[in-house]
C-alpha cells in the first residue's frame, strides 16, 4: 500500500463522515465521532504542512539565486554587510518555517 497523500486523506474523511452522529451503540462504543475529529485535525495539519513546503520551495529558489549571484561576483568583492543583508531574510524565513513545521509534527 502506498503512503496516503492529501487527496487520499480527504477521500477517507468524506467517506467516514457518513458515520458521524449515527445512532449505533457499536459506533458510539468505538468512539467514531472522536476519531472523525482526529482525522479532520490530521487533514488540516497536512494542509498546513503543504503550505510550509511551498514556502520552503520559495526559500530554496532564493538561495539558488543567491548562489548564482555569488558565483557571478567572483570578479568583484562582496562586502560582508551586503552578504549579511542578503542572508538575513532567508535565514529568518527558514527559521520561521522550521518552527512552523515542528509545531505541526
Amino acid at each position: 500500500m502506498t503512503a496516503p497523500n492529501l487527496c487520499h486523506l480527504m477521500n477517507l474523511q468524506t467517506r467516514m463522515e457518513r458515520l458521524r452522529g449515527l445512532d449505533s451503540d457499536v459506533l458510539k462504543a468505538a468512539g467514531v465521532d472522536d476519531i472523525l475529529q482526529e482525522l479532520a485535525a490530521s487533514v488540516e495539519a497536512v494542509y498546513a504542512m503543504r503550505d510550509v513546503v511551498s514556502d520552503l520551495a520559495g526559500l530554496d529558489d532564493a538561495l539558488q539565486l543567491l548562489l548564482l549571484l555569488l558565483q557571478r561576483a567572483e570578479d568583484e568583492p562582496i562586502s560582508a554587510m551586503g552578504l549579511k543583508n542578503l542572508l538575513e531574510p532567508l535565514c529568518g524565513g527558514l527559521r520561521q518555517q522550521t518552527e512552523r513545521l515542528s509545531g505541526l509534527i
